[in-house]
């Protein structure tokens, strides 16, 4: 189904909140950098700590210093900042803002993201985008936002907001662009679900003939960008969640329905249920090892997939024109907390950054 622009204001404007439980978090590893230079500590800090202040942010990240996480954030904005030139957009993603280190790719590029607004605030918005490298426009758009959020700091102060706009450096920053990670594997199929171990792979080779593309791994949780995801939803305890991917064109929205009425109170699924019925969002189902299995369904946070109409980059400041709007809508909107019954994690490496070696029979990164 397809969502006009105007549709989406009213759509955003509905989104409701709940809180995810506390649980503890793994520590990420990070590899050995290069001697600090002058640069490295040459960008304004804005919504993370000033240099010399504890680099862990929301995750913690073992070995990892405010030296060697300034020269990892340098490192990644010249690279970041290299590619959009080449893509020909009018974007600077680092003049302004100070990127956080959550973990490591499978080749070690640092995974960011930016935390604005007030740290205590009730309403909590967790933004990604980034996850399948070449869906170009939702990168564009996570990275706009970003400037937005700086120049509306002073209207923020009542809300949170983290945003990880680029889950799959590995993905995005090469040549020949892949949804998949360096290790072929969809970030986005690899979380430790309830139902992973069961239909991962059977639904893959059934469902999509063992599209390399759509490949969920050879275990549940086995990739950094899925654990850095899965830190972030756990740390951040966000009220709701806005993923951004193309090329669809359509509104998908995961969480309790009434068949979750067991694990969840009657009252909240009620709202759910209620919130779905007036955003009017079609459901693709629940995906093994999908962000809104993992979130909507399991953790129970309402989570909006918005999939933009293409992933042309020449379309992408007229994507972020058409929704900016509804998504500071979103953003601003809060509706009571409910409490949800805690999930246990599934079982997490100790260590992030390092290459793990491709399954047996795993296809090739591009």
């Amino acid at each position: 189904m397809n969502f006009p622009d105007s549709r989406f204001l009213q759509i955003c404007a509905l989104l409701a909140g709940v809180a995810a439980p506390v649980v503890s978090l793994a520590t990420a590893k990070a590899p050995p950098v290069a001697p600090a230079t002058p640069e490295a500590v040459a960008l304004e800090p804005v919504s993370s700590p000033a240099p010399g202040a504890d680099p862990k942010g929301l995750i913690a990240v073992e070995g990892l210093t405010a030296e060697s996480a300034a020269i990892h954030e340098r490192k990644w904005c010249e690279e970041l900042s290299d590619a959009i030139k080449r893509i020909g957009w009018k974007l600077d993603p680092c003049q302004r803002v100070r990127w956080q280190v959550g973990g490591f790719s499978v080749k070690g590029r640092p995974l960011m993201y930016a935390e604005f607004g007030a740290a205590d605030a009730e309403n909590t918005t967790l933004v990604i985008s980034g996850v399948h490298g070449d869906e170009l426009t939702p990168q564009y758009v996570g990275l706009k936002l970003v400037d937005w959020l700086l120049d509306h700091r002073e209207e923020l102060k009542s809300t949170r907001v983290v945003v990880a706009p680029l889950v799959n450096p590995d993905g995005f920053l090469t040549a020949r662009r892949t949804r998949v990670n360096a290790n072929g594997v969809d970030v986005n199929r690899n979380f430790g679900t309830k139902d992973w171990q069961e239909k991962a792979l059977s639904s893959w080779k059934r469902r999509y003939r063992s599209d390399p593309r759509r490949f969920p791994g050879s275990q549940a949780g086995s990739e950094p960008e899925t654990l850095f995801q899965e830190r972030l939803v756990q740390a951040v305890r966000p009220q709701k969640i806005l993923s951004i991917h193309s090329p669809l064109n359509f509104l998908d929205y995961d969480g309790p329905t009434a068949l979750s009425l067991a694990k969840f109170p009657k009252e909240y699924v009620q709202e759910c249920l209620r919130l779905r019925a007036r955003l009017k969002a079609v459901s693709g189902g629940f995906y093994p090892g999908s962000l809104g299995n993992f979130a909507g369904r399991e953790l129970g946070i309402p989570t909006l997939t918005l999939e933009l109409p293409s992933a042309d980059p020449r379309a992408a400041e007229r994507y972020w024109k058409s929704f900016s709007q509804g998504i500071r809508v979103m953003i601003e909107f809060s509706m009571p907390k409910f409490s949800v019954r805690p999930l246990e994690p599934a079982p997490v490496p100790r260590s992030v950054g390092n290459t793990p070696a491709p399954a047996p029979g795993a296809p090739a990164s591009g």
